[in-house]
């Protein structure tokens, strides 16, 4: 399990606009990421229509405000981003404020279509901006949570053409509740599953591990919190994350039954074991990513069982 500040993106907003209902949507490009990200709103709190430059921002709802325990109060702005020429939706834009000093953080997010060179700009803008201001992560995954996101990206086809796989790097939970890289793993090796029925944790023996290599797999990465974990924010809280990636089509196992990584919506539930007391417990989804990066090779255990858990988190057996 990785400890993180939680750098949760914003997914398509469920809200209307005066634009939102007839335009057409498509990725931002590189290049009007960069620009986006220039637009200056000269009263956050009046105009909740800007037109700048190339782009239209287009907000319909109250910013979301924040006031901790340290007596800054923060705010967070949707809006919804248009280019100006086809009037073309771009995805969402994210204005993160301190208004008792001014300061403020603004970025794009991304459509689930767009290239990887703008999701890893966005993903840098979020580590970066969460260093420069103390609290943008956990603001934007509150205005994530209060706002009713749904939405997933959209990667069903990419995911039918794939096998069901994870990276090298993601680690399988061993018998004895220690880890292991999945790419050494091997049979007769001995990992944790979870048995539905019984609502209990097993003991699953490994029949073989499957290898995919010298291709291009793109992976789709779903990032878990605990629920709980809202319930105490403030500007000192370092939440901690989960992340799992896998190819699109892998299905993991929810609260509403088994879904491929593809289908899982922001808000969704998954099941990840608590370390401490070797118990799962329940993980809310805060964020979805397809294409998130791509590797050359990728693997699938085989079991005796239904289930194992890859990053502490239970995945299904393909």
């Amino acid at each position: 399990m990785k400890k993180l500040f939680l750098t949760l993106g914003l997914a398509a907003l469920v809200a209307t606009g005066s634009w939102a209902q007839d335009s057409e949507k498509r990725p931002i490009t590189a290049a009007e990421y960069e620009a986006a990200k220039k637009i200056a709103v000269k009263n956050l709190e009046k105009d909740t229509y800007v037109k700048a430059g190339n782009f239209i921002l287009d907000r319909s709802g109250d910013p979301f405000v924040f006031k901790f325990s340290d007596g800054t109060e923060r705010r967070v702005y949707l809006y919804k981003l248009f280019e100006t020429e086809k009037m073309s939706e771009l995805g969402m834009y994210a204005i993160y404020t301190t208004p008792k000093d001014g300061k403020l953080k603004a970025f794009p997010l991304p459509s689930p279509d767009a290239t990887g060179e703008v999701w890893g700009k966005y993903i840098d803008d979020l580590k970066y901006g969460e260093e420069a201001m103390k609290g943008l992560s956990s603001c934007i995954a509150f205005a994530l949570t209060k706002s009713g996101v749904g939405g997933a990206p959209a990667a069903a086809q990419e995911g039918q053409k794939i096998e069901y796989c994870f990276p090298a790097d993601a680690l399988v939970t061993l018998a004895n509740g220690t880890t292991k890289a999945i790419a050494t793993i091997t049979a007769g090796d001995q990992i944790q599953s979870y048995n539905a029925t019984t609502n209990v944790l097993e003991t699953a023996t490994v029949e073989k591990l499957d290898i995919h290599a010298n291709q291009s797999f793109a992976l789709t990465r779903l990032t878990l919190m605990d629920p709980a974990a809202k319930l105490t924010a403030s500007q000192s809280t370092q939440w901690e994350s989960v992340s799992l990636e896998a190819t699109a089509n892998h299905p993991v196992l929810t609260t509403s039954g088994v879904k491929r990584m593809s289908e899982v919506k922001v808000g969704d539930t998954l099941y990840h074991r608590d370390a401490q007391t070797n118990v799962l417990k329940p993980y809310d989804v805060f964020l979805t990513q397809s294409a998130i990066r791509s590797v050359d090779n990728v693997y699938n255990v085989k079991t005796d069982k239904a289930t194992y858990l890859v990053n502490g988190t239970v995945v299904m057996v393909k």
